[in-house]
């Protein structure tokens, strides 16, 4: 069980991954569930990829 929100983690996660599904993989590697539910809609998924690490 996770002591971390799981939507807490995928902020902390976002500005070094570059996509919606690296933050889910990371997210299940370490252990959290139902995240596709957590990560699915819209609002959120564009708050993430507003984090995402720049491409210069």
């Amino acid at each position: 069980m996770q002591t971390q929100n799981i939507i807490e983690r995928a902020f902390q996660l976002a500005p070094a991954s570059t996509s919606i599904d690296d933050i889910r993989k990371t997210l299940r590697r370490e252990g959290y569930s139902n995240v596709d539910a957590h990560l699915g809609g819209a609002s959120i998924k564009a708050d993430l990829k507003k984090r995402f690490a720049r491409q210069a």
